[in-house]
């Protein structure tokens, strides 16, 4: 009888396997014959949380770039006497440190329109059409050259040929695809403005709650999680903040001295445009080795397009010394030791940045491969300390 009643059990245990096993069978069977419409429904949902998340993303990262600057201030009021009697100077500070953005944005905008304005307004109809003959005569001379030159080396004017038609698709190719792009983010500007106007007005409110928010987190972490994992937390933030705080915030400074610079500097040789190629290129020194290409490509062209070829020279060796400068003097000025990485870490960090997600990505590489290199560092100064804890315990034994 218990022999009876031990099999029967089996027996059900196997036979719930086995019902187990052809539903987890079935199941699989449909996701794979509905696996477009299931990944198309899964991608559309996380698109629509993408949408809703990237506003308070964005107003996280303007607060993170703008608390140093509030503390600044808040420090400040709360030392003037008309401002003791008040509880906290948050709010004024808050107020203060975007009328000092706004104040700055409308400077530098007023540079950009009054450079070009005043390129624009020193040349007539004429002198645009002449320009245009004489760039059209220099590059000529330029490729006559060229094909001289190659001939000289026994390359047939075929192959040139071919070469230039396959460039110059390129070229075309290029151009569709960037005006194309263009086009469509010049149609979904409204909903970029409308992204970065809530992404101000929440920045606003982490500015001036930010301490209770983070207290709030804080405790609920502590209800929720253990000691050991709030620990691990509270140092893989600090790393975090020591990382991203250090290199932005050095990097921000980097970039605005170096459109200072690149813009006095090509004014000085007189190049046309001057102050447009120093703030793009003090933007684009913002992704490392991007600033450099800005301005030696900006400076290239504008001195071809108008044949300056003395004043291109000069203006070379001014920007060659001025990034020699920022990269010796500058900018390990700026940055932080504790985010000191190798160029081919960054580079490696560029290219991750850039598939995954493009010129925003790229922006956030370094740090993020910054702060990767100090925890895996930690990781191995524990395993080190770790095992000569172990081995002097075993030579003790």
């Amino acid at each position: 009888m218990k022999l009876r009643k031990k099999l029967n059990k089996e027996y059900m245990q196997v036979s719930l396997y086995v019902i187990f096993t052809c539903i987890v069978i079935y199941v699989l069977s449909l996701v794979a014959k509905n696996i477009t419409a299931i990944l198309g429904t899964t991608f559309e949902y996380l698109d629509a949380l993408y949408a809703i998340i990237k506003p308070v993303v964005i107003g996280f990262i303007f607060a993170y770039l703008l608390n140093g600057v509030v503390t600044y201030f808040e420090k400040k009021f709360s030392k003037m006497k008309w401002f003791k009697k008040r509880k906290s100077c948050r709010g004024l500070a808050v107020l203060a440190t975007f009328l000092l953005i706004i104040v700055v944005f409308t400077i530098m905008v007023s540079l950009l329109i009054f450079s070009i304005t005043d390129q624009l307004r020193l040349a007539n109809f004429n002198d645009m059409v002449n320009l245009v003959n004489e760039f059209s005569e220099n590059m000529n001379d330029f490729i006559k050259t060229i094909t001289e030159q190659l001939n000289s080396w026994n390359i047939r004017s075929a192959e040139i040929k071919q070469i230039v038609n396959n460039v110059s698709s390129y070229l075309v190719d290029f151009a569709k695809n960037f005006l194309t792009g263009a086009v469509g983010s010049v149609s979904n500007l409204t909903g970029i403005l409308t992204t970065i106007g809530f992404g101000i007005i929440i920045a606003i409110y982490f500015l001036i709650d930010g301490r209770m928010i983070q207290g709030y987190l804080k405790k609920v972490s502590r209800a929720l999680f253990s000691n050991r994992f709030n620990h691990g937390m509270q140092v893989f933030l600090n790393d975090a903040d020591t990382v991203f705080s250090g290199y932005m915030k050095g990097q921000l400074m980097d970039a605005f001295v170096m459109m200072i610079l690149i813009s006095v500097t090509l004014s000085l040789v007189n190049i046309k445009f001057a102050v447009i190629i120093g703030i793009l290129s003090g933007i684009g020194n913002l992704i490392p080795y991007c600033g450099p290409f800005v301005a030696y490509a900006g400076t290239i062209l504008v001195c071809l397009i108008n044949g300056e070829w003395t004043k291109l020279l000069i203006a070379l060796i001014a920007l060659l010394i001025v990034q020699a400068i920022d990269g010796n003097i500058i900018g390990p000025k700026l940055l932080s030791q504790s985010i000191q990485v190798h160029p081919l870490l960054v580079i490696i960090s560029l290219i991750f940045g850039s598939a995954i997600g493009g010129i925003f990505g790229m922006l956030l590489a370094v740090p993020v491969g910054a702060l990767i290199k100090v925890i895996f560092n930690r990781y191995i100064d524990n395993r080190i300390a770790m095992k000569e804890k172990i081995e002097e315990s075993e030579e003790e034994n």
